[in-house]
């Protein structure tokens, strides 16, 4: 599970330090041994090491030196110095390195022995975090992907989503427990969107979801949970699927109402409001009409109308800018010329006309 290095100038301390430490009882299961300084960063170059147990003092390169070195290279592995009480002082230059153990000479390999269990502990309880950590983001990415998959109608992905949960499940060593409240509150996300895209709908559909949940509750293998996802997935696509066609024929709406509206602090939450609609549910329709989130979508529309106006010489180009929504020259400026390469005043020179 775990690698160690063992760097000391004597053979025959190395061999004991490797033969007196119950390694693999400890959880390292690769122990490995370099004579110096230089060996040890060129092991370490290709190997990533759990811990470091190193001699202070050895010729050509002291131990103060190489984890130095070590460190340099990206080493992040826990450091232990093997020093005699002269060296002790010296030593101390150790800690801003992050050696925060020392083992003195003569060496005592029962208080090694404990030292090595106790940074084996140390290395599991991080580990063990930091596994959590992952599967929480690997798993909340999966679950909003398949709410988003299922929303633009794309069935394949959002099961693909539900067998990546179930791998970082799996592969991260969590426990079955571990995704049940992820199933309950995406459950809980799919049904405020289908109820804000048609309560009626919703209706019909609510008591799918509660027989999700209640099975949710019964629920003791792993294979039965993935089918609880994969069925949430099905339904949620089925919903958005038999809504689709009142979405589509109301969409020309939500343009033109932009449109109209231009010169306005236009936001989703703006529309939401106009429309009756939640500002997520208005993301997910832009994405799957137009293939733009809403602020590209709203983007593009501006300086279409931008460069339009820009082609009569009719308005001063400060007030075509209010007009498609920039209180000021500078913003208006700023985002044509990151859009057509241009500035508004250069576009005009080279392609307007006289009114």
């Amino acid at each position: 599970m775990y690698k160690a290095l063992i760097v000391d100038d004597e053979q025959m301390i190395r061999e004991d330090l490797q033969d007196f430490v119950g390694w693999k009882e400890a959880g390292f299961t690769e122990v490995h041994q370099a004579g110096n300084g230089a060996q040890a960063l060129k092991i370490a170059a290709d190997i990533r090491f759990d811990l470091v147990l190193a001699d202070i003092n050895m010729p050509g390169m002291n131990g103060i030196d190489m984890i130095r070195r070590l460190r340099e290279q990206g080493c992040q592995a826990a450091m232990v110095v093997i020093t005699a009480y002269g060296e002790f002082e010296y030593a101390k230059q150790a800690i801003s390195l992050g050696v925060k153990e020392y083992v003195l000479k003569p060496i005592d390999f029962g208080e090694l022995q404990a030292l090595v269990s106790r940074i084996a502990g140390q290395l599991r309880a991080t580990t063990e975090e930091e596994r959590n950590r992952q599967f929480v983001r690997e798993a909340e990415l999966a679950c909003a992907e398949l709410l988003e998959s299922a929303a633009l109608l794309r069935r394949e992905k959002a099961e693909e989503a539900v067998e990546r949960l179930f791998a970082a499940q799996h592969a991260l060593c969590q426990p079955l427990e571990s995704v049940f409240p992820l199933l309950r509150q995406t459950i809980a996300e799919a049904e405020s969107q289908l109820n804000s895209l048609d309560s009626s709908g919703y209706a019909v559909r609510q008591g799918v979801f509660l027989e999700l949940l209640q099975r949710l509750a019964a629920c003791e293998s792993r294979q039965e949970a993935i089918m609880l996802f994969r069925q949430l997935a099905a339904h949620l696509t089925d919903g958005y699927e038999e809504a689709g066609t009142a979405d589509r024929s109301s969409f020309s709406h939500l343009k033109a109402l932009i449109r109209e509206h231009l010169e306005e602090d236009i936001s989703l939450e703006w529309l939401a409001q106009r429309v009756h609609r939640s500002a997520n549910y208005l993301s997910v329709v832009f994405k799957r009409e137009t293939g733009e989130n809403f602020n590209e979508f709203l983007m593009r529309e501006r300086m279409m109308v931008a460069r339009q106006l820009l082609g009569s010489k009719e308005h001063r180009i400060v007030d075509v800018g209010m007009m498609v929504g920039y209180a000021n020259y500078r913003s208006f400026n700023r985002a044509f010329k990151n859009y057509f390469g241009q500035s508004p005043s250069d576009y005009r020179s080279q392609y307007g006309s006289k009114p």
